[in-house]
């Protein structure tokens, strides 16, 4: 594979990474979030409580304006808001979804007779990108970029 090829399979674009349809690439959610609702007792819980089930997905919403946590995640369930991502859990969260990246949330544990502290969590994903067994195959079976010749620099691409 020749080195432009593979900065082009990357998909590498000037406003970011870009993963372009092709067979070398792919995506894998990975958890980075696990844990229970705060403010259930404070929103629309209790009249949700038996439609809710686990595995429904949620809404992520940030709240910027929160007078209390300025990287506030409120939590829809459809369009009722039933409470909050924890607090001191929150930031890097925030930062991702103000950044545009894509998160899905799923109820991961439903619980109608626990407290209305532990009777509802969540897990929240991302997309992580990883190769494919077609492309560790391609980069494994060409010259390291140290031997290729080195068309970038002599103007050739």
């Amino acid at each position: 594979m020749k080195r432009s090829d593979f900065i082009k399979s990357l998909g590498l674009g000037a406003s970011g990474i870009i993963i372009p349809n092709n067979t070398l690439l792919n995506y894998q959610n990975i958890k980075i979030y696990d844990n229970y609702i705060r403010g259930l007792q404070h929103y629309k819980y209790k009249k949700l409580k038996n439609e809710i089930k686990e595995g429904d997905a949620l809404i992520l919403k940030r709240e910027p304006t929160n007078l209390y946590d300025r990287f506030a995640i409120q939590l829809y369930y459809k369009e009722f808001k039933l409470g909050y991502v924890a607090a001191y859990e929150n930031i890097v969260l925030a930062n991702m979804l103000d950044n545009q990246v894509e998160l899905q949330c799923y109820i991961s544990q439903h619980n109608k007779t626990a407290d209305i502290f532990h009777c509802l969590s969540v897990q929240v994903f991302s997309k992580l990108i990883v190769p494919t067994q077609e492309f560790i195959k391609e980069l494994l079976t060409h010259k390291p970029a140290d031997d290729l010749e080195d068309i970038y620099r002599k103007g050739l691409i």
